[in-house]
């Protein structure tokens, strides 16, 4: 099993024991134990904005990597949830992702290489690097929100001098399917062409469920100069899907009493799918532009300047359970009530930094 993250005290236990494992006899005054790690900031826009080594994150932290998520068959946002200390899945209603970070529930606390990412739905992984998740406050990061924590998603870039193909496929026992397609290929001695496609037929076990997710992300890497790095990219995002919202709950004598906070599902309808396969639906569609110039200024500096224009189209409308009673004859009741919401939305996002480094003391 290999092991992906680690915790500032698991480090700092590492680096204090290292040296009792690595030899029997007295440790000498030259010897010297290194301990390294990686950076949330490399040459890219990460969740921070500063170029930090892990340990000096002043943040809870927790990283899944491409190859983490390929090894253990993660293909959503709440696969990774389920692995992360401090985090819980809420429903999100069907049709988006919903975390609760350390009891704070939020739909909106989702960050792309560092730029907000808070249109409703439900995020796919086909073009990561990397998944980071900082746990607690952070306001001083990333302004409004952020009050539990957030989740920032690194897309892969071309890679400049380098040719490769990565493919992969899943099917399960109810029919669903999945297949992606990672290519990069080195045009010429300063450009990369990448390019990330995604395909999944989505069933499982309860009735009317299906739905169909399609996205492709090319992406082009130029080195303008030694010290001038320029991304760009367009993402496009399909994703059609039957929105179940599961069964009512009800109190022990079956009675949907809400001032009683003693509720559990109702197990005699487990089976049955509260909705209609015509009426509960979600259907999201996105255009995504993405610019990302990184310059060095100097030995301790660099400026980084990203663009990000994004055009959403979503429609979702459901019945769902409200209310159950079971009454003294035996006649179980479940009320429905339905709601159709809509979301279209064009923005653009510009952002700027100038990063120094400095000792400011021993």
């Amino acid at each position: 099993m290999k092991l992906y993250q680690m915790t500032s005290a698991a480090a700092i236990l590492l680096s204090l024991s290292a040296p009792a494992f690595a030899q029997t006899g007295p440790i000498l005054a030259d010897d010297e134990v290194i301990t390294t790690g990686q950076y949330l900031y490399t040459d890219r826009v990460n969740a921070l904005k500063t170029p930090t080594p892990i340990l000096d994150v002043p943040q809870s932290l927790s990283i899944t990597t491409a190859e983490q998520i390929l090894e253990q068959g993660f293909d959503s946002i709440a696969d990774i949830v389920l692995y992360t200390p401090g985090l819980n899945q809420s429903q999100g209603e069907g049709h988006r992702d919903s975390v609760v970070f350390r009891g704070v529930r939020s739909t909106a606390d989702f960050f792309v290489d560092g730029v907000r990412d808070d249109v409703q739905y439900y995020r796919s992984l086909y073009n990561l690097e990397q998944v980071e998740v900082l746990r607690g406050p952070n306001a001083l990061f990333f302004g409004r929100g952020g009050t539990g924590g957030v989740i920032n998603r690194v897309t892969k870039k071309g890679v400049i001098g380098e040719d490769f193909l990565g493919y992969q496929g899943n099917i399960d026992t109810f029919g669903a399917f999945g297949a992606s397609l990672d290519v990069n290929e080195t045009l010429n001695d300063s450009t990369a062409l990448r390019v990330n496609i995604a395909l999944e037929e989505l069933n499982n076990h309860r009735d009317f469920f299906d739905g169909t997710r399609f996205a492709v992300n090319p992406t082009l890497r130029f080195e303008v100069s030694p010290k001038t790095t320029v991304d760009v990219s367009y993402e496009y995002n399909n994703n059609e899907r039957f929105i179940d919202r599961g069964i009512p709950s009800a109190s022990p004598d079956g009675n949907d009493d809400i001032t009683n906070g003693l509720r559990t599902p109702v197990e005699s309808v487990a089976d049955i799918t509260f909705g209609d396969e015509n009426l509960n639906t979600a259907e999201f569609e996105a255009h995504v532009f993405r610019a990302n110039v990184s310059h060095i200024l100097g030995n301790d500096a660099k400026i980084n300047l990203s663009a990000v224009y994004g055009d959403y189209d979503k429609s979702y409308q459901n019945l769902f359970p409200v209310r159950f009673i079971d009454d003294l004859a035996g006649t179980q009741v479940v009320d429905l009530d339905g709601y159709v919401d809509t979301t279209q939305r064009k923005s653009l996002t510009l952002a700027g930094n100038v990063v120094h480094e400095f000792e400011s003391g021993q």
